[in-house]
């Protein structure tokens, strides 16, 4: 039987690149695997007033959380930063305080921007090790960049021969990491 893995995108963008690598993936990804991308476009900012309110997009996403085998992060790179939409359902799934779902959880990282940098996942690989996160990180990431150089098409489909082999490199070892 497959892992499960929940996917947690930080872009709701139709014409998201973070979304056009993750069904690249769904695509490539062995058959120990499945990605399943949770919605977290409709999720409220994180208050911490809500904690004590039945907030059901919050609810949700925990449930998500708690039913999957591991986790996967993707993020493109805002002003050199995590996504506020991926930061928002870390923050969400990490509290109440003493009350955090992601504690023991496989992780993997990825992150799409313009250049390949990974800034963005050295910050996600601070946040999973962080004490009331406390994540098993894996041990590899992707960096996909050229997103405006035409290493992903009009049509959303990965072309780059190059970011195509990183993503099946990815794969492979997050699968093998997950197993």
């Amino acid at each position: 039987m497959s892992k499960q893995v929940a996917v947690f995108i930080g872009s709701a963008s139709k014409t998201s690149f973070n979304h056009a690598v993750v069904k690249h993936l769904q695509g490539i990804a062995p058959s120990s695997i499945q990605l399943n991308i949770a919605e977290i476009g409709d999720l409220p900012m994180y208050d911490r007033d809500l904690d004590e309110q039945n907030v059901p997009a919050y609810n949700r996403v925990r449930d998500i959380v708690k039913a999957a085998d591991a986790i996967l992060w993707v993020s493109p790179e805002h002003n050199g930063q995590v996504s506020a939409m991926l930061k928002n359902v870390i923050d969400v799934v990490s509290r109440p305080t003493g009350q955090s779902l992601w504690i023991g959880k496989k992780v993997g990282f990825i992150s799409v921007n313009a250049r390949g940098s990974e800034n963005v996942i050295q910050q996600l690989r601070d946040l999973a090790n962080a004490p009331y996160i406390n994540m098993q990180a894996a041990p590899v990431a992707a960096a996909v960049g050229g997103i405006f150089a035409g290493s992903i098409n009009e049509q959303g489909e990965v072309v780059s021969e190059d970011v195509k082999a990183n993503l099946q490199h990815f794969i492979n070892e997050f699968a093998q990491f997950v197993a």
